[in-house]
């Protein structure tokens, strides 16, 4: 008869995940399916529901508390002792395959699980000694079967309890040093806020456009109260895009809407359904924003990260994911996600999925931002005429110009912007064409349109140049009323010299204080 070692042990902990942050995701996904069976035996109703974490840097533990069914105490030590043997059903629970309860103890010194079934007066506790596991696991002595190795690590008791009282705890114990990020709460609820089943921030404006969508196509989003040493966990969407630091940021950019797709196979049966937002698409993501990126849920449990898409080629351009938020909800019963749930198991369905996902993001999606990108770039060509006009325009009625040959320099240069400005017009027109036969585009050009759009000269400069064509041409050193004729030639003379030889700022900059100096 075959045995199985005791590095099978090792394997399904410490080896198993990418991060230390994964045992808050797993313990998560079995308080879920315990708070959605304790509802549908109406044990519970969803208002009343809750699953609370307790992190304690100073003991350096972890507590992960829901008041959900608990476990009964005659299933509690087969249920938390057998490993990989679970009798969840992998099509509809979150957690199916009866390692993620190990998970915890790769990063304390004592893995305890406490729960108390509703009915029963006892509390069931179970002991696992991550000391022991480890020494054991590192000495080459000692070969136990991975079950004997659980039998010797493991301690039960029970102690006795109120009737009505149903919960589950899982207590992590001396984090150990090298696991430091366990009790960092910042960065925990930073994780969480990306990977967890909660609802959207309130603050963020389309979270019930998303809700109404869900709800008139059948798609549930599930959802649940989840706090951090009391604080509320939500996904922290917002509408404003920023650039720089937290400490000093500026608006960049901004969803002006969102958009839907329904992901349905050849056959016509529904994967899976998306959203994202519709911005001006000005720039990739700045990393200062949270939750940029598309990225995939099951069960509203984010797979992967917001890499994930971007390193299955998902994308035309690497760079193509960071130019969008968005979620991909997976609805399909067959897509379901691998032991590390960083994506899914291979199988018909995932293939099928990723047929119908492939073409909205490797196409549609790269159309989409070099899209809005030909929409800006020929805005601003346009924009920088309008704004050189009204600059004419200005000096002309301001004797704002150094000389006569500094004004024809600028009628030319208006001259050839203005070439350039015509031509985008007329590019600008094929994109308009576009949005209206494509709705999205239609979005992205009326947000981009209303940010770039050029301001009219007003009617002040646009009068002060029509009472310049009446009067004689004059240019800025003329206002020197007090030298002569002769020297104001000459001072202009200099403006010219100082405007051919400095970048333009700094010549205007240098110009006008001479120009102060000399009044």
């Amino acid at each position: 008869m075959a045995e199985i070692g005791k590095n099978v042990i090792e394997n399904l902990t410490s080896a198993m995940y990418e991060n230390s942050y994964t045992v808050y995701r797993e313990y998560i996904q079995n308080s879920a399916d315990s708070i959605d069976k304790a509802i549908s035996q109406g044990l519970l109703t969803k208002q009343n529901a809750y699953i609370d974490i307790e992190i304690n840097p100073h003991k350096r533990k972890v507590s992960i508390y829901d008041n959900a069914c608990g476990i009964p105490k005659d299933k509690f030590h087969k249920i938390l002792s057998d490993i990989a043997d679970s009798e969840k059903d992998r099509t509809k629970d979150k957690g199916f395959r009866g390692i993620g309860r190990l998970a915890g103890i790769a990063y304390c010194n004592k893995l305890i699980f406490r729960t108390s079934y509703f009915g029963e007066d006892v509390v069931s506790t179970m002991t696992w000694d991550g000391n022991l596991l480890r020494s054991i696991l590192s000495d080459n002595s000692q070969h136990p079967s991975a079950s004997d190795l659980v039998d010797m690590v493991i301690n039960t008791t029970t102690a006795s309890a109120d009737s009505n009282e149903h919960f589950f705890e899982v207590i992590m114990d001396g984090i150990i040093p090298e696991s430091d990020n366990l009790i960092d709460e910042h960065s925990v609820i930073e994780y969480l806020q990306a990977v967890a089943p909660i609802p959207y921030v309130n603050t963020f404006m389309y979270k019930n456009k998303i809700y109404d969508f869900a709800k008139e196509n059948g798609f549930a989003i599930d959802e649940y109260k989840i706090s951090i040493n009391g604080n509320p966990l939500y996904k922290p969407y917002r509408t404003t895009v920023y650039e720089g630091t937290e400490g000093n940021k500026t608006q960049c950019d901004e969803i002006s809407d969102i958009q839907f797709e329904i992901l349905k196979s050849p056959k016509g049966e529904t994967l899976g359904w998306l959203w994202y937002g519709i911005t001006r698409f000005e720039k990739q993501i700045p990393i200062i924003n949270p939750m940029r990126g598309m990225r995939i849920r099951k069960e509203n449990i984010q797979i992967g990260d917001e890499e994930t898409l971007s390193s299955k080629k998902f994308f035309k351009e690497a760079r193509g994911n960071l130019y969008f938020f968005g979620e991909i909800f997976a609805t399909h019963q067959e897509l379901i996600p691998n032991a590390r749930r960083d994506y899914f198991n291979t199988n018909a369905t995932q293939s099928e999925f990723e047929k119908v996902l492939y073409p909205i993001l490797w196409n549609d999606f790269y159309s989409l931002y070099h899209y809005a990108n030909k929409v800006k770039t020929n805005l601003k060509k346009v924009v920088d005429y309008e704004n050189k006009k009204n600059e004419y325009s200005s000096k002309a009625s301001s004797a704002g110009f150094v000389s006569k040959n500094d004004q024809e320099k600028a009628a030319k240069d208006l001259e050839n912007s203005k070439k350039v400005a015509d031509k985008a017009k007329h590019e600008l027109e094929l994109r308009e064409k576009d949005a209206q036969r494509n709705g999205v585009y239609s979005r992205v050009y009326n947000a981009i349109n209303s940010a770039y759009k050029p301001k009219e000269a007003t009617d002040d400069n646009t009068s002060k140049s029509n009472d310049n064509k009446k009067k004689k041409d004059s240019y800025l050193s003329q206002s020197l009323s007090r030298y002569s004729k002769k020297e104001q030639k000459l001072i202009g003379n200099i403006y010219e010299i100082i405007k051919n030889i400095l970048p333009k700022d700094t010549a205007e900059i240098v110009i006008k204080k001479i120009q102060e100096e000399l009044k």
